[in-house]
Parts: structure tokens; C-alpha cells; sequence
């Protein structure tokens, strides 16, 4: 999904279409009859959207949603809420005052409304500026999102697929389709096996343009899915597409309209992926016991791992996007700061926390430690082995380049079209992560720079530190420290294994840098600051940095 907010993370487009039982006016619609807009009377901005409330909120007040033309999604509370909701242009600051305070059950005054509109509204885009333009805002980049995203299917042919698979949402096609998918497992783990499929895969090269392009057809489908589950609880979903996710291509689709639906609805949109991956890999079984192919087998076999790599709680995947509905918490990613701080004991919990419904906070913070120590632990490693990273994509590019160029000479065209794609697959993940360290970078000195304006003591120590970390990034990366080689076919790439590869490294760091201040000379020469004693002191762990996928409740990155 795209997902795109003040307050929320999830991207969804959204065009009309409000459910049963609301009574939200959309702004972009026809505006009620009556006298004319007054330039002078707020009013909304161009495109502005108002959803109604967060159904099934894991906040003790639940808020309200809007939606902006760019697609940003904004939490408000029901004050403001209500103020958007009548600032039709027609109404004075009076006549405002006087509807909110009869719906908000609580006096408002003119000012009170005319301090809301220039504070709060009109700042985040919800009403028009004075003199009646849109105001442009920026829209932020919120972490671990989705990027270079380009449109390829158009939101009116999304909508026409979403009515020719609308009938395997019915209830009865869903439970058979469970239990056939069950009865699959089961005949492929336990009857069948894998090994021929794999065999099958393995011994004819020219095979994996067939499977490249099911997994691809089966991505699409996984997409289709979001769609489709959107638009059968009642919202509308926007456009398809691809970008980069991380540093893999992904597809999405734009179902940021799925926030007008109650949870199960939306849970029902976020699982509607892997769904229809389940009824893909039934159709693939039937075809397999029609022609008995293999390699269907081994096609089957990756779409498992495809399903359980979208379950990843930690990434904007499926798994995200269950937990943060099943929370009722639509914007957990930009909560984590908050949460983090408020850990600590000397502090007082920030209020984007005690917000949140006692359990809901619980299954927050849970969720918010363990991503950090997984996105840790993966920067960390793809930073230390860096090196190591670059001489595998080199060393293969390499390979591929040649084994490319001599398929093509011999006349094997299909074997050198694998090997092209292969050369694609290969470079594309090599250039998001370039772009993925230098948008760290960024991040770290516009952050750094912004939060200790007025500050120079806290600037320089900022700068220092983040200088203390390059220079021990660069005595890691030059040799004979680092390894610049490709990874070891014995490598296994587990934490004990980066630990223990790390450990050696930073000694030797150490040991360049002299002995600490006051160490006794037995300390200084303990066998691990010795180069001659760490025989495998070279990093050969495999690059284990996520991957995966899109601006929806998941992404589907492609193989």
C-alpha cells in the first residue's frame, strides 16, 4: 500500500465512496447548496477528504481521519475534526462556533474556531489560505518506506480487476480455498517432496526464466489481492505500481482508502495478498497434476517462502500492517521514538504513548524493541561486512558478464537472456544500497543539524561522534582488515559467526590505535590484538540485510 501521513504510515489512495451509515460530506465532491463561498470564510482545501473515525482505534479517544490531495493521510482529533467539517466556505467563524459547539457537546468560541484554523488546519493543509489557494506542502519520507515509486496500472483498470476477482472474497469460496491450501502443504511435505522439483530446476539453467516469470505473474496477483479485498469491504483502491523497497524492486498498490473501513476490513486488505498467492499456487498445483512439469513444484516451493518473508513484523510488509490494525495504531513506524524514550525511567512517558489503550501500548513497545535490534543488527552487519558485500557483487557481476556474452556467441539465446537478467537482478539491489547509505547519511546530518540549532556544544559533540564512527568504519574497511574478497563457501552468515568475526577486527583496531591510557603491557599484548593470532580475522558472513517490499499494507518484491 502507500502509505503517506502527518500522523500515519500507511499510503492509500482515496476517491469517494463513503460506507453505509456515514454521513462525512467528501470535500472534493458537490458541495451542499446554498449561497455562495465567501473568499473570506474558511473553507477546505482543494482535494481534502474527510474519512470519518478511525474504526477500531487502539487509542482511548479515537481519532479522525482526513485526507489530503497528495494522498497524506492526517490524524485529527474530533475538535478539529469538526471545524474541517464545516468550513465549507459558506459558513462565518460565528456559524462554525456555533455547529461545533452543538456537535461537540462543549462551548466553542469564534475565536476559539479562528485560533484552530491559522494554528492548525490551514498549517496542515486541511483548509484553504486566505485568499482561497491550496497551500503545497511537503509530504515526508517516513522511514523504511517505499521509493522511486512510478504508477503502471491506473486506478479505474484497478477497479475493473477488483470486480472480476470480487468472487473469491465470498465466504464459501475463502473456506475451500484455506482448505485446499492446507491440503497442499500437506501433499507436497508429506507425499510428493520437493527434491525432484528442485533437481528438475537446478540441472536445466533455461527452467528459471520460467520460474522468474510465475513468481513475477504471481507478485502481480499478490497485489490484486490488496486491491480486491480493499474494494470488497467498500473502499475504493487507488493506482498500482512499482518502486524500490530498500534495495529491492517492489510492487504496490495504493489502498490508503482502506481507513475508512473497520478493522476487518482492513485486515481483510492486508491479507488479501498472500491470499491470493494461496489460490495461485492451488491453480499451479492443478496444472502440475495436468502435465506433471516439475519445476511447478520448485515454483510452488518459493511462493511458501515468498508468504512467510510478507509476514515480517519489522519492515512495511503484511506483517506490519496486521499488527498495526490489529492494534488499532495506524502510524506504530513514527512512534518509536516516543516509545523508546519513554523506557526510560528519569522520563515521563511521552503522550503519543499514553494515548494508547493499556495492551495496545504493551504490544507496541514489544513490537518497537524488537525492530530496533533487528534494523540494528541488519545496518550493523551490512556496514562491517561491507566490503565483503562489494567483492561478491563484483566478483559476480563479473562471472555473469562473462558467462552472458559467451552464452550469446555459442547461439544460446535463452541461457544468455538468464544470465541478463541475472545481471539485472544483481545490479539493482548493489545501487539501493548506495542509495540506502547515503539516504542514512543524510538523514543523520540533516537530524543533526536541525536538532542542536542554537546549541554549538551539542552540535560539535554530535559531529564528533559521527566522525568517531567513520573513522572506525574506514580502519574496519582498509585492508588487511577488511576483506575484500567474495564470501566464503563456508560461510554461514549467523550472528555468533558476525560477532565473532567482529570481534577479531575491532581488536586489531585497537591494537593500531595503541594501548589504552594506564593498561598494563600484559593487556596490550593479549593474543586477540595480534594480527598473527585470529587466523580468521576476515569477515565472511553473507550480506544479510532485509529485503523486501511497497506503499501498501505490504509490498511484493520481485525476485
Amino acid at each position: 500500500m502507500i502509505q503517506g501521513a502527518v500522523s500515519t504510515d500507511r499510503p492509500r489512495d482515496t476517491r469517494g465512496g463513503y460506507l453505509e451509515g456515514q454521513t462525512v460530506p467528501a470535500a472534493s465532491g458537490a458541495e451542499p447548496s446554498g449561497p455562495e463561498p465567501d473568499p473570506g470564510r474558511p473553507r477546505r482545501a482543494e482535494g481534502i477528504e474527510l474519512l470519518g473515525e478511525y474504526q477500531g482505534s487502539g487509542f482511548k479517544e479515537p481519532p479522525y481521519l482526513a485526507r489530503r490531495a497528495d494522498g497524506q493521510v492526517l490524524q485529527l482529533p474530533r475538535l478539529l475534526y469538526l471545524v474541517a467539517e464545516n468550513a465549507d466556505g459558506r459558513r462565518s467563524y460565528e456559524q462554525i462556533a456555533a455547529s461545533v459547539t452543538e456537535g461537540f457537546g462543549r462551548g466553542v468560541s469564534e475565536d476559539n474556531v479562528r485560533v484552530l484554523v491559522e494554528t492548525k488546519l490551514r498549517p496542515l493543509g486541511v483548509l484553504a489560505a486566505r485568499d482561497g489557494s491550496s497551500l503545497k506542502l511537503e509530504r515526508p519520507n517516513p522511514l523504511l518506506a517505499l521509493n522511486f515509486k512510478t504508477a503502471v496500472v491506473p486506478r479505474r483498470l484497478v477497479n475493473a480487476a477488483t470486480t472480476v476477482f470480487h468472487p473469491f472474497f465470498w465466504p464459501l469460496v475463502v473456506i475451500a480455498a484455506v482448505l485446499g491450501f492446507l491440503a497442499l502443504d500437506w501433499w507436497l511435505f508429506f507425499v510428493h517432496g520437493i527434491a525432484q522439483g528442485l533437481r528438475h530446476l537446478i540441472s536445466e539453467p533455461v527452467f528459471f526464466l520460467i520460474v522468474f516469470g510465475l513468481v513475477v505473474l504471481s507478485a502481480a496477483l499478490h497485489e490484486c489481492g490488496h486491491a480486491t479485498g480493499c474494494r470488497y469491504g467498500g473502499a475504493r483502491p487507488g493506482v498500482m505500481g512499482v518502486g524500490i523497497y530498500l534495495v529491492w524492486p517492489a510492487f504496490y498498490t495504493d489502498v490508503t482508502d482502506a481507513y475508512r473501513l473497520s478493522k476487518a476490513g482492513r485486515l481483510r486488505t492486508d491479507l488479501g495478498g498472500v491470499y491470493f498467492n494461496a489460490l495461485f499456487m492451488l491453480a499451479t498445483l492443478g496444472v502440475y497434476l495436468l502435465t506433471h512439469f516439475e519445476v511447478l513444484i520448485a515454483v510452488i516451493l518459493l511462493l511458501q517462502f515468498e508468504m512467510v518473508h510478507q509476514f515480517l513484523p519489522f519492515l512495511r510488509l503484511d506483517g506490519y500492517y496486521v499488527i498495526a490494525d490489529l492494534t488499532g495504531v495506524p502510524d506504530i513506524f513514527a512512534r518509536m521514538k516516543p516509545v523508546l524514550l519513554s523506557l526510560l525511567p528519569w522520563r515521563k512517558p511521552d503522550s503519543a504513548v499514553t494515548v494508547l489503550k493499556g495492551w495496545v501500548r504493551i504490544v507496541v513497545t514489544a513490537w518497537v524493541v524488537f525492530t530496533v535490534a533487528f534494523v540494528l543488527y541488519a545496518y550493523g552487519i551490512m556496514l562491517l561486512h561491507l566490503p565483503t558485500i562489494a567483492g561478491t557483487a563484483w566478483a559476480s557481476f563479473l562471472g555473469l558478464a562473462g558467462r552472458t556474452s559467451a552464452s550469446l556467441l555459442r547461439g544460446q539465446v535463452a541461457t544468455g537472456l538468464f544470465s541478463a537478467l541475472q545481471l539485472v537482478l544483481l545490479t539493482l539491489p548493489v545501487l539501493g544500497l548506495g542509495w540506502m547509505l547515503v539516504r542514512l547519511v543524510q538523514r543523520l546530518l540533516v537530524l543533526s543539524w536541525v536538532r542542536t540549532r542554537g546549541r554549538p556544544l551539542h552540535r560539535g559533540a554530535s559531529f564528533a561522534v559521527m566522525a568517531a564512527a567513520v573513522l572506525l568504519l574506514a580502519l574496519a574497511w582498509t585492508p588487511p582488515r577488511a576483506n575484500y574478497r567474495s564470501i566464503s563457501p563456508h560461510a554461514q552468515g549467523t550472528i555468533t559467526e558476525s560477532l565473532s568475526d567482529a570481534a577479531p577486527v575491532f581488536a586489531r583496531m585497537l591494537g593500531s590505535i595503541g594501548p589504552l591510557p594506564g593498561a598494563s603491557p600484559a593487556a596490550s599484548a593479549s593474543p586477540a590484538a595480534s594480527p598473527s593470532a585470529s587466523p580468521a580475522a576476515s569477515p565472511a558472513t553473507s550480506p544479510t540485510a532485509s529485503e523486501s517490499p511497497s506503499p501498501m499494507p505490504s509490498v511484493a518484491p520481485s525476485p
